[in-house]
């Protein structure tokens, strides 16, 4: 990337750069053959078992970015 484009994007507003990253993220990634590592499936086994005992809330994903993205 040259470096004038690169200097221009970090000049965004925050909110701009991470709706930025979030499509660049999303148009690289493959859920279907990523690999997940051992410590954080136990973050989400403890999470999800959390969650089946009632001692956490979930949030809905529209609420939770309109959320990030109001940071």
């Amino acid at each position: 990337m040259q470096t004038d484009t690169m200097d221009s994007l970090l000049r965004l507003p925050k909110k701009r750069k991470m709706e930025i990253a979030e499509r660049l993220w999303l148009s690289v990634t493959d859920d279907r053959t990523a690999s997940v590592p051992a410590a954080h499936k136990k973050v989400i086994a403890i999470r999800l078992a959390d969650y089946r005992r009632g001692k956490s809330v979930p949030v809905p994903h529209a609420e939770l970015m309109r959320k990030l993205r109001a940071k």
